[in-house]
């Protein structure tokens, strides 16, 4: 879910973190996703869930981190 609010000399948006890991249902909070996410270059992010399996990370165009499965 996405809520953006008008603020002076802009837009400030409030994203939320959709990320579930496919192979333990764990949702991924927002704060493990960002710190790492700001490091990297490319569109997608490669992460190790606590469950010890690989998992894909992305963000889709509203601003949401989803996960995906990795194989």
């Amino acid at each position: 879910m996405t809520y953006s609010i008008k603020i002076p000399n802009g837009i400030m948006t409030f994203v939320e973190s959709k990320a579930e890991c496919p192979h333990c249902e764990r949702h991924i909070p927002f704060d493990e996703i960002e710190e790492k996410w700001v490091k990297q270059e490319k569109h997608y992010m490669r992460m190790k869930c606590k469950c010890k399996r690989f998992i894909g990370i992305t963000c889709m165009m509203n601003g949401d981190f989803v996960a995906y499965s990795l194989k």
